[in-house]
């Protein structure tokens, strides 16, 4: 490709020389600061992101820029522009990056077309792989969009990842001209918060993939509207315009751009499943749902008045800042927590099916707003029932049921109490390594942990053999514990109910209310770490 084509003059503002990197010319800009294309004498082109100056007045900005650039070098180069220099005490900062002599994907969906069949789905596994990795190292892109995917030759290159936009807006307003720069990437979370940025996870970044890949596919995105404002609406409201997508890519892309971040797969899946290395518990089936609903693997909550009148006020919102172009209006409305009225029921066998007192199964909706009873004792302090030494896991069920119980497939009693959780199959989204598995928040050793890759979202779930009813689920944290997480059951790994949801987690040790629901899989789902690590639980018990 022709390099110069793509490259400004300097102007008479912009420095010569940025340590030893001669400045040739200006590749682009935006609101956080200027690249360059430069020549490093020891390795030749480069790309330069130069901070600007009034930016580093923010010390909220130079705390956060730091950190991102550091864990911004741990992300492997595959598929990335790779981080090669920065200088952070170069007033102001700036970035060294490996330099992608290639155009990006908007320049050429926009000059040749739409990408078709192999083209398509090797730009689908690239950027998700890229993403893969980049998540890996704790980092959230935060603006995939094509002009950001670069078509280098082998595979595609994702750049000005997590400190591309490591800044925020401080205060709680949004600019205008940011938004409309990205809302047709956006997720919908994003809307839903003040700053437009608290509900930056990974998640949001698979939703933006699923808008890339729709565009690079189909010339546009899946919920183009006629305005920014309508197209915000659409994103919050209504399905994706998925026709003319190839299958089974189309249906991959649909689960990426589900409503809840918690019904997307990770970047980890999203490669498992373009390549149909499925893991345990995922589909690439599309959503078997009307249009616009949640997909059969969570249960849509009930949208009650209260946060539908809050949504479309929120949409209403956004189209007045848009369309007025208004810079310094909140445009955005606090996100919080759901109602327990917006909290699916349980979902259980028929009501004939006996609970610990042989009564019938209570057809009731788990309370999510019921208090969860949290302790500071130590995690020792809380270990499961033990076992005599040498003895097997409590297998569940047994075959010989004694007269009166649940017939085989249904709900089963729990008279005894004991940690249907202990030694049971336990999986996980990903583990820092082979000595925090999954298999060890189950192992009924307080000392021993699961730990999850350093991204969010992160989950864990146990198979408890067969449904059980339910009375209580104790998890004890470690020190990495979630901040925002939920605590949910199925019967068959496809329907997830919330029993328990919070956005202010504290760790330790928490017991929540089962309230009898009937379940053979808990699954912790978290979307907000404590700290740059991952996640860590010592024990999940389930009784």
């Amino acid at each position: 490709m022709d390099t110069a084509a793509r490259v400004r003059p300097l102007t008479r503002s912009d420095p010569e020389r940025l340590g030893a990197y001669r400045l040739v010319g200006r590749l682009g800009s935006g609101g956080m600061g200027i690249v360059y294309l430069a020549w490093d004498p020891a390795g030749g082109p480069v790309a330069i992101k130069l901070v600007h100056a009034a930016l580093t007045h923010e010390p909220e900005f130079a705390a956060r820029f730091r950190s991102e650039v550091n864990r911004a070098r741990q992300v492997p180069p595959f598929c990335t522009a790779e981080v090669l220099d920065v200088d952070l005490d170069h007033q102001p900062p700036y970035v060294v990056f490996e330099y992608v002599d290639g155009p990006d994907l908007a320049e050429v969906v926009g000059t040749r077309g739409p990408l078709r069949a192999a083209a398509l789905q090797s730009l689908a596994v690239g950027v998700a792989t890229a993403l893969r990795g980049i998540h890996g190292a704790g980092v959230v892109h935060r603006d995939l969009k094509p002009e950001n995917v670069l078509l280098a030759p082998g595979s595609p290159k994702v750049i000005d990842f997590g400190i591309a936009h490591a800044f925020e807006p401080t205060s709680r307003h949004t600019r205008a001209d940011d938004l409309v720069g990205t809302v047709a990437y956006m997720a919908p979370e994003r809307f839903t918060d003040e700053s437009g940025t608290a509900g930056v996870t990974a998640a949001a970044d698979v939703f933006a993939w699923g808008c890339v890949v729709t565009y690079a596919g189909l010339g546009r995105t899946p919920f183009r509207g006629d305005s920014p404002a309508a197209t915000a609406g659409r994103i919050l409201t209504q399905p994706p315009q998925l026709d003319g997508l190839p299958q089974p890519l189309r249906a991959v892309v649909a689960r990426s751009l589900a409503k809840d971040p918690a019904d997307r797969p990770t970047a980890r899946e999203l490669v498992d499943l373009l390549l149909d290395d499925r893991p345990t518990g995922l589909s690439a089936a599309p959503p078997a749902v009307p249009a616009g609903n949640a997909p059969p693997h969570e249960v849509a909550p009930v949208l009650g008045a209260g946060k539908a009148a809050r949504r479309r006020l929120f949409v209403a919102a956004v189209a007045v800042a848009l369309l007025g172009g208004a810079t310094g209006t909140a445009i955005a409305m606090s996100r919080g927590d759901d109602p327990a009225a917006t909290t699916a029921p349980a979902t259980g066998p028929s009501g004939s099916s006996p609970g610990p007192a042989g009564g019938p199964a209570s057809g009731t909706s788990p309370s999510a707003t019921a208090a969860p009873r949290q302790s500071a004792r130590p995690p020792a302090a809380n270990r499961p029932s033990t076992r005599p030494p040498g003895s097997a896991p409590a297998p569940g069920p047994t075959g010989a049921r004694p007269a009166g119980s649940a017939p085989a497939g249904a709900a089963s009693a729990n008279p005894g109490g004991r940690n249907l959780a202990l030694g049971r199959l336990a999986s996980a989204s990903s583990s820092e390594s082979d000595t925090w598995l999954p298999k060890f928040a189950v192992d009924g050793d307080a000392r021993s942990r699961w730990s999850s890759g350093f991204s969010d979202p992160q989950w864990l779930v146990v198979d408890l053999g067969a449904r059980w009813r339910l009375t209580e689920i104790t998890l004890s944290w470690e020190n990495a514990h979630a901040v925002a997480y939920r605590v949910q059951l199925s019967t068959d790994r496809k329907t997830w109910t919330s029993v328990y949801r919070t956005s202010a987690g504290q760790g330790g040790t928490l017991t929540i209310e089962a309230h009898q629901a009937v379940a053979r899989y808990v699954r912790v789902y978290c979307t907000e770490r404590s700290n740059q690590y991952g996640y860590s639980l010592y024990e999940v018990e389930v009784r």
